[in-house]
């Protein structure tokens, strides 16, 4: 009994030991630029993904590719995986048992020297778990297992920002081909005028080929365009577990009348708590440090308790003869491992390196979070001034090509006048477009950048 007394007290002195989590201290206040510091009511982040869209159609494309989508199907099964993981290691903690039977001839007794000998019996033995190695490699497998499920859950923030992305690519792809019709149609009347023109002896055929030369460079934009949207569609298609097909999708009138909410970035330490990456970086990290400590464990002495308990017999009809055919005991064994010590601080020096990693791997996620954040506000605060500034660019040479038509037709400019003109409206507003969806890019991205996307699991203490 003394010695058990004294076992115990070792443990709890060797389980002290063990290292204690602490989240790695990171400096988080300047994590990223141009955001606010200040603790809002409002986080961007903690919006669903549907009330931020706000797209019936998009939601369904979104909807159909968290069902289907075979990245989001492989993460599922990841996490069936270690939940398995997870539960193999807490029956590492019960009693193990098992039941043999044998039959065998030959000298069971001196009375007897040939006989037959059979015996039936269950044997069960227990590992104690003193130093707490059985129960910090389950705590290593429950936090793997969290880790897996945030891994999910980025992968659906990833997933679900890429639908948008292509979403809001279409709308603008369609806006730039309802334009370019629009100029076609425009640059047909034009050839018809200088047309006219020329049979009037107002101007010559050079007039006329440049006339058609800029008809036709319009026109090649279509089967671009054209090409650009079925690929569009397909990639959609693809993450949606679909096969290629046309994509149904909103008709805007105007780009600028797409919106989202407006995002207060909050302080940059809820980083922490919003991005599944991050989070998931920290359930490695712990599940590694977990590990480490279990390897410590392992150089300790084993206790195990083992117990059997059979019935031995000559002839099968003596089994129930009871309690003279009965044999049972009961062993205590301490077991320190020596020849596979070296085995052993090895595994601990590798689990020491892994932890090691970890931590650098958990810090480089928070940075590489304020790098996302600081470029994405960067992106959307510049492209938001450079879009109000092509618009105002677009109507201004907008107005110069209705008076420079004017005065061509007035014979008061040249056919190289409106030819410009004309360049310049167009190539103004395929910009002005594509700043347009660069910006509902970057309202994607941020939302992204900040953890949302995903809907919080319940917190399940194990």
């Amino acid at each position: 009994m003394r010695k058990l007394i004294i076992l115990v007290i070792l443990a709890t002195i060797l389980g002290s030991c063990a290292v204690k989590y602490e989240r790695p201290n990171i400096e988080t206040d300047n994590l990223y630029r141009n955001g606010s510091v200040e603790d809002t009511l409002f986080d961007v982040a903690k919006i669903d993904w549907k009330d931020f869209y706000k797209d019936t159609l998009l939601c369904k494309l979104i909807d159909s590719a968290l069902a289907n989508n075979y990245d989001m199907e492989i993460a599922y099964k990841r996490i069936e995986q270690q939940r398995s993981y997870f539960k193999k290691s807490k029956w590492s903690l019960a009693p193990t048992a098992s039941a043999s039977a044998n039959a065998s001839y030959g000298k069971a007794d001196l009375a007897n020297p040939q006989s037959p000998y059979f015996s039936v019996g269950i044997s069960a033995s227990w590992e104690i778990d003193i130093w707490g190695k059985l129960t910090k490699a389950k705590r290593a497998q429950f936090q793997q297992l969290l880790a897996q499920e945030n891994t999910r859950n980025a992968i659906q923030t990833e997933l679900i920002a890429t639908i948008a992305k292509y979403y809001f690519q279409l709308i603008a792809l369609d806006a730039q081909k309802g334009f370019i019709l629009e100029t076609i149609t425009n640059r047909e009347n034009y050839l018809a005028t200088v047309k006219e023109m020329k049979e009037s002896a107002q101007v010559n055929e050079v007039a006329v080929l440049q006339a058609q030369s800029q008809l036709l460079t319009a026109q090649t934009y279509i089967p671009t365009i054209n090409q650009t949207i079925s690929e569009i569609e397909n990639n959609i298609c693809y993450l949606i577990g679909e096969a290629p097909a046309p994509i149904q999708r909103r008709a805007v009138s105007k780009l600028s009348e797409i919106n989202f909410p407006k995002a207060f970035t909050g302080i940059p330490a809820n980083l922490l708590r919003n991005r599944p990456d991050i989070i998931a970086a920290e359930n490695t990290l712990q599940s590694k440090l977990h590990s480490y400590n279990s390897a410590v464990a392992a150089m300790y002495p084993s206790l195990t308790l083992s117990g059997n308990i059979s019935t031995d017999a000559t002839q099968i009809n003596q089994w129930f003869n009871l309690p003279s055919s009965l044999i049972w005991g009961v062993v205590g064994g301490l077991t320190q491992p020596i020849f596979n010590g070296r085995a052993l601080r090895t595994q601990k020096e590798v689990a020491k390196k892994d932890y090691e990693i970890a931590i650098i791997e958990f810090k480089e996620s928070i940075l590489n979070a304020g790098m996302e954040v600081s470029n994405t506000l960067s992106a959307l605060n510049n492209n938001s001034e450079k879009a109000d500034l092509l618009y105002k660019q677009f109507t201004v040479l907008d107005k110069a090509y209705e008076y420079s038509y004017l005065l061509f037709v007035n014979g008061y400019a040249t056919y190289l006048d409106v030819l410009t003109a004309q360049e310049g409206v167009f190539d103004a507003q395929l910009s002005y477009i594509q700043c347009l969806n660069d910006v509902i890019n970057n309202h994607i991205d941020l939302y992204r950048a900040l953890g949302g996307g995903w809907n919080k699991p319940e917190n399940n203490n194990k």
